[in-house]
């Protein structure tokens, strides 16, 4: 379980923020955005009408509009910006219940970010500050494949045909799926805070116990806001912990830059790196030294929806040369709102990953190409809970059979945010 490039699971659905924020469109130029005809879709003209009041600090008209948005369109964006409106009127416990709720619908790093900003603002505002967020969540997981068995039993080992026996075959269960996550950000200076993370994540299998896994992380580090919050740095450092059915298997140690700037009032630009050292409890063959890069665009589709594809690139050099490789990615994201405040979020990716020496076994060096789909729906609860539903297909085909798998998960979530 080497340390993963820190990307997002679900799409930016808050980039929009941060033009917002700083938008300086002229009254005229606004009036015009607003005007219906320059939208007929009832949802686009309300959104943009209350941008442009938010823009002219005319917040209880802004109110007004989000708050008729929001009423039949749960986005998490038209919550976070009618929040944004209760703060330029100085209803302060109000801005805080709707940024809150934006919260709850998981956003990725920089929206989560950026919100927690204004929940800091509207706490300093109460002289009641409060700098932490926390999420809990427990679920039921169905597991296709948990070992990652081959998809066919005849393997060739050493040159020689071989049939596995079903103990290595694919293996099928449910789990009980239990996580816990906590940020804090303290406030050093107009430009300058300090993050730090920490998460807990347990999967406990109903038959298969050996297969179980527990893994803790944390990272702590500087953020950096520059441009008047055009574009921000994100430095932390972090380990994580892994244990495999009670026992430890995977250590890691990592630095995760992050550079994200906003080119226009729709579109933001990320680029990330990552350098890391791995260390497996039992096999000291795969202890390695990795480096990755990553760039992601995330691209505003009128009100509603995010695009976000992206690329990564990653060298892991470990210490037997067979479990070397190089990977590359590219994936695909959308997500936006449906009928009823639910929230979808579709994504795509495709690897090839390429090793340098063959294994002892294996006639040639190995060569993965994976692709994984995803698909989730989150529906918000009174009380400040929500519900989930996501399915995941992982697919693998190798030149080595023994490494050629399908999995499938499902799981239904139910979060609550704090």
């Amino acid at each position: 379980m080497t340390h993963r490039l820190r990307r997002w699971s679900f799409p930016l659905v808050l980039c929009c923020l941060l033009a917002a924020s700083h938008a300086r469109a002229a009254d005229g130029n606004c009036q015009e955005s607003a005007s219906p005809s320059a939208a007929t879709d009832r949802t686009a003209r309300l959104y943009a009408a209350g941008e442009c009041a938010l823009q002219r600090l005319h917040y209880r008209e802004a109110i007004g509009l989000f708050s008729e948005l929001v009423g039949f369109d749960a986005n998490p964006v038209f919550r976070a910006e009618l929040g944004r409106a209760y703060l330029g009127a100085q209803e302060y416990e109000r801005a805080r219940e709707q940024f809150l709720l934006a919260l709850q619908s998981n956003p990725p790093e920089p929206a989560r970010k950026l919100l927690l900003l204004f929940i800091r603002m509207a706490d300093q505002q109460r002289t009641q500050a409060k700098d932490w967020f926390a999420q809990a969540s427990i679920g039921e997981m169905i597991d296709s494949n948990i070992n990652s068995g081959p998809v066919s039993a005849g393997v060739t080992l050493y040159g020689l045909p071989f049939t596995m026996s079903p103990a290595g075959m694919p293996k099928r269960d449910r789990a009980l799926h239990a996580s816990f996550s906590a940020v804090r950000n303290k406030v050093l200076s107009q430009r300058v805070s300090w993050q730090s993370d920490a998460a807990l994540d347990l999967l406990k299998y109903r038959s298969y116990g050996a297969y179980d896994t527990d893994q803790l992380s944390l990272d702590s580090g500087p953020h950096l806001a520059l441009s008047g919050g055009r574009s921000e740095f994100y430095l932390p450092l972090g380990v994580t912990r892994a244990t495999l059915g009670g026992s430890g298997y995977s250590a890691s140690g990592f630095f995760a830059p992050q550079y994200s700037v906003r080119l226009a009032a729709t579109d933001l630009l990320v680029a990330s790196a990552a350098l890391a050292r791995n260390r497996y409890d039992s096999a000291p063959a795969r202890n390695s030294f990795a480096d990755s890069v990553g760039l992601a665009w995330q691209h505003v589709l009128g009100s509603n929806w995010t695009l976000g594809p992206s690329l990564s690139f990653a060298d892991e050099r470990a210490a037997s040369p067979a479990f070397s490789n190089l990977a590359r990615t590219a994936g695909l994201s959308l997500s936006g709102s449906l009928p009823g405040g639910l929230r979808l979020t579709a994504a795509a990716a495709a690897t090839w990953a390429d090793y340098r020496q063959p294994e002892a076994w294996a006639a040639a060096a190995r060569r993965d190409r994976r692709r994984n789909l995803s698909l989730s729906l989150v529906k918000e609860l009174n009380g400040g809970y929500y519900a989930s539903l996501s399915w995941l297909d992982m697919n693998t085909r190798s030149n080595l059979e023994l490494y050629s798998s399908a999995r499938a998960q499902v799981q239904v979530q139910l979060s609550k945010s704090f």
